[in-house]
C-alpha cells in the first residue's frame, strides 16, 4: 500500500470518526436526538442505550488501531455493508470497514434498526449512502452481519467475483480462576455483569457461560454471586424490552437449567449453576450459565468455531493457552468484553 494509498483511505474514515463523536455527549442536539431514536429502535432501556453510546462506540481509537483496521482491509470498487439489529454501536465499525475498503460504500441498515446508519449518515453527509438493497457487481467486496441463516440466504445470491466476508452467530465465553481472592472475584463479577447486560447481551461478543476453575460448591458460590451482581446493576441499568420469542426461549431455558443445577435470580435474567462440565448455552436477555472447569481449554475447544470473545482472569499461563486454542476470538479483561480496539472486524471468525 502506498503512503497515497493509505492517506487517501484514513482521510474517508475521519469524517465517519468524527460524526460518531458528536452523538456521545447527551447535552447536544444530536446526542439528544440519538437517545431518543435508539431507544426507540434498539429496544433498549433509556439507560442501556446512554451505556452503550459512553462505553462502547469506539470515538477516539487509537492512531495503530486505525492503522491496523485499514492496512487489514482489502480495496474494493465499491463496498456494501448489510448491518444487523442487535448492537447497534456495530453499524460504526462496519461502516468504517466499508470506507477502508472502497470510496464508494452502500450501506443497508436493518429494518428493525435502521436509526444509528441514519445518525451517523447525518453527521458525515456523502460519506457513504444509505440503499434499501445490496446490488453488487464483479469486483465489488459485501460484509454481511447478522444470523447463519441470513449469511447463506446471501452468500447463494451473490454474482460471480464478488468477495463476501460474513459474520454470522457468535458469543462470548468468561473463565474465571476460583482461587483468586474474594475481592478480586467479586470485582470481576460486577464488571462480568456489565459485558452481560450490555445490549441486553445480544451481540456476538455478549458472554453467555461463565467456566469457573474450580468444583460444583465453587461454581454455585460463584454464580450465586453474579446474579448478585447482575440484580444490583438492573437497578441502575433496567433490562429493556423483550421480544415474545425472546421471552419463550427463556422460559424454555430455565425450565432445562433447573434439571441441569441451579437457578439464581438476576433482576429479571437468572444465572444458572451446572453440576458438571455439561455444556449449556441460555438465550440472551441477561442470562448465563456458570460450570465448573478443571480445563478450560478443553471445555473450550469444541465450541472454538462459535465463540468471538473470551475474557479470562487468573494464572497468565492459562490466559496463553486460551488464546492459543481460540485464535479467532478477541482476547478481553473482565469488564471489556464488549470494547475490542476499533483494528477491523469485531467478530474474526468470517463466514
Amino acid at each position: 500500500m502506498s503512503p497515497n494509498d493509505y492517506e487517501a483511505r484514513r482521510a474517508r474514515l475521519e469524517p465517519l470518526l468524527q460524526s460518531a463523536r458528536t452523538l456521545v455527549d447527551p447535552a447536544t442536539e444530536r446526542g439528544r436526538q440519538a437517545r431518543e431514536r435508539l431507544v426507540r429502535s434498539s429496544g433498549l432501556s433509556i439507560q442501556g442505550v446512554e451505556l452503550a453510546l459512553s462505553r462502547c462506540l469506539e470515538t477516539e481509537p487509537s492512531e495503530r488501531e486505525v492503522e491496523a483496521l485499514i492496512r487489514g482491509t482489502a480495496t474494493a470498487q465499491v463496498a456494501h455493508v448489510l448491518l444487523s439489529a442487535n448492537v447497534f454501536v456495530a453499524a460504526h465499525r462496519a461502516i468504517a470497514i466499508g470506507l477502508a475498503a472502497s470510496d464508494t460504500v452502500c450501506v443497508r441498515p436493518s429494518r428493525r434498526e435502521p436509526e444509528m446508519a441514519e445518525l451517523l449518515l447525518s453527521g458525515a453527509p456523502n460519506a457513504f449512502q444509505l440503499v434499501s438493497e445490496l446490488a453488487p457487481h464483479s469486483g465489488d467486496r459485501v460484509w454481511a452481519y447478522g444470523s447463519d441463516e441470513t449469511l447463506d440466504e446471501i452468500a447463494v445470491t451473490l454474482p460471480p467475483g464478488v468477495a463476501f466476508h460474513g459474520h454470522g452467530t457468535g458469543f462470548g465465553v468468561a473463565v474465571l480462576d476460583g482461587q483468586l481472592g474474594q475481592s478480586s472475584i467479586e470485582e470481576a463479577l460486577a464488571l462480568l455483569a456489565e459485558d452481560v447486560a450490555l445490549f441486553d447481551q445480544r451481540g456476538c461478543l455478549s458472554p453467555r457461560v461463565l467456566l469457573v476453575m474450580g468444583g460444583p460448591p465453587a461454581a454455585r458460590e460463584i454464580a450465586e454471586a453474579l446474579a448478585h451482581a447482575l440484580g444490583e446493576l438492573e437497578e441502575r441499568i433496567p433490562r429493556g424490552e423483550l421480544e415474545p420469542a425472546e421471552a419463550a426461549q427463556i422460559s424454555r431455558f430455565r425450565d432445562t437449567a433447573h434439571y441441569a443445577g441451579e437457578v439464581f435470580s438476576a433482576g429479571l435474567g437468572f444465572v444458572s449453576a451446572g453440576n458438571d462440565e455439561r455444556w449449556l448455552l441460555p438465550p440472551t436477555g441477561r442470562n448465563v450459565h456458570v460450570l465448573p472447569s478443571a480445563d478450560p481449554v478443553r471445555t473450550l475447544t469444541p465450541f472454538g468455531p462459535l465463540i468471538t470473545s473470551c475474557a479470562f482472569a487468573g494464572d497468565p499461563a492459562l490466559g496463553s493457552a486460551l488464546r492459543r486454542a481460540l485464535p479467532r476470538a478477541r482476547s478481553a479483561d473482565f469488564g471489556a468484553m464488549q470494547r475490542p480496539p476499533f483494528d477491523g472486524p469485531v467478530d474474526r471468525r468470517e463466514a
